[in-house]
């Protein structure tokens, strides 16, 4: 079996930072791809899951070579608003433990210790094509 996120997967801490330092610039390419400025809330997440469904039929086609920077800046995006609105939640990268099924890719932390990977709520979302899919799993942190 392949792995589809191999190519979103980083080998080092260093990496990891110099990912998270082009954070601003990745997202606000996706904002001027978009109709209107998204905002930051959990809102938010709604107008990005509207555009990346309108965008791709299926996972494979945002996880192929020519769109995998849309898929990364929705993934930062969702990221983002985690972060903002669950408290203590923040950007986080597992390079320890092999198992574990996000290892190698950012996820966000939450207080309580459990992860999430927003790269993996996006691939899920457009699987399920049901709108407010990507609020209801952030919003289920709360």
């Amino acid at each position: 079996m392949t792995d589809a996120f191999h190519a979103f997967k980083f080998h080092s801490r260093e990496d990891f930072q110099i990912w998270l330092a082009s954070d601003v610039e990745v997202r606000d390419e996706l904002y001027a791809m978009m109709p209107d400025d998204p905002g930051r809330d959990m809102a938010s997440l709604d107008a990005v899951e509207a555009f990346l469904l309108g965008r791709f039929a299926n996972p494979d086609a945002a996880l192929s070579l020519e769109h995998r920077a849309v898929l990364d800046a929705v993934a930062r995006h969702i990221g983002l608003v985690m972060v903002l609105a669950l408290g203590e939640a923040s950007w986080d990268i597992d390079l320890d433990d092999p198992d574990n099924v996000y290892y190698r890719l950012p996820i966000v932390r939450m207080e309580d210790g459990s992860e999430e990977c927003p790269l993996s709520m996006a691939t899920a979302a457009l699987d399920r094509r049901q709108p407010g899919y990507l609020r209801g799993v952030a919003e289920s942190y709360e």
